[in-house]
């Protein structure tokens, strides 16, 4: 049977099943947002449906982590597109007052 693991110099922690760099949020995101077929899933990342399901039922008994984490890299996500558009105005104010 598979195992979920962690380890901070793969895959900066997150869990991932084991002897492989296929984090459970990977999985997740495919099978479960993207309604991805779980066979094919499987077969593109070369792991055995039971390892599929290992990871999946490791997201569900850790849902609410997974949650905020997510939620975290979002609000992180937006805040870098705040902070690209912000210098990408500033940029071209300056442009045009050079010009």
């Amino acid at each position: 049977m598979s195992t979920i693991v962690q380890d901070d110099d793969i895959r900066s922690g997150s869990p991932r099943i084991a002897g492989t760099r296929i984090t459970v949020l990977d999985l997740k995101r495919r099978i479960i947002d993207q309604e991805e077929d779980p066979h094919i899933v499987a077969g593109e990342y070369d792991i055995s449906m039971a390892e599929l399901f290992t990871a999946l039922a490791y997201y569900y008994d850790h849902r609410d982590e997974f949650v905020e984490q997510e939620q975290e890299y979002e609000t992180a996500r937006l805040e870098g597109e705040r902070q690209i558009q912000a210098e990408l105005a500033n940029k071209a104010r300056s442009t045009e007052q050079a010009e």
